[in-house]
């Protein structure tokens, strides 16, 4: 695992050049990959030294922590299989500072037929995509969180589709139901901070 750790460390300093051609002498920082449930945290710290991992949801509530004892790298594996789909947020804190990564979380066994983004944290702005190669039909609910119907809207569109709302109004979490021409059904959840 060392051999494996300092390749991609070895690979992320290459990429890192400076403007006088000088390559750092190691690459310090944390890197996170996510291969379908698993996400995979680097982590190169500048010495050797406690590391607190912690995973947040979107409502910022911690689901996993951990304190790593004299270390100055690792790589870590954390399965996200069992976790609700949604954003959740990697924080690092060692002797230098804090590190944040944020991530999108589905299960790779279903298929989204729609994207939601938040814009901007403390913000109710989210950006909706609508991914398709061709015609599609499809329409758009937006629920708050006693699940009372807000908005409602059907669009017809030639290609991918893309909008911004602003859900100022609504307080609280917010719920957006896509329902496409063939009933196939997202209902894609952004929890209020």
């Amino acid at each position: 695992m060392k051999k494996i750790l300092s390749l991609v460390f070895a690979l992320i300093a290459i990429g890192h050049v400076n403007a006088n051609g000088i390559e750092p002498k190691s690459p310090v920082g944390m890197s996170v990959i996510k291969s379908g449930a698993v996400v995979k945290v680097f982590y190169q710290g500048e010495q050797t030294g406690k590391v607190k991992v912690t995973i947040y949801n979107e409502r910022g509530q911690t689901v996993y922590m951990e304190t790593l004892q004299n270390t100055g790298n690792f790589m870590r594996p954390y399965n996200f299989s069992f976790l609700p789909e949604g954003e959740y947020t990697i924080e690092l804190i060692d002797d230098q500072g804090k590190r944040v990564k944020t991530i999108a979380h589905s299960h790779a066994s279903r298929k989204r037929i729609a994207h939601l983004t938040r814009l901007n944290d403390g913000e109710t702005k989210y950006m909706l995509a609508v991914p398709s190669n061709g015609r599609n039909a499809f329409t758009i609910r937006i629920f708050d969180e006693q699940n009372n119907l807000r908005y409602q809207e059907s669009q017809i569109t030639e290609g991918d589709f893309a909008k911004i709302y602003n859900l100022n109004n609504i307080e609280g979490d917010h719920t957006f139901e896509i329902v496409d021409q063939n009933g196939k059904t997202d209902r894609l959840t952004k929890f209020a901070k």
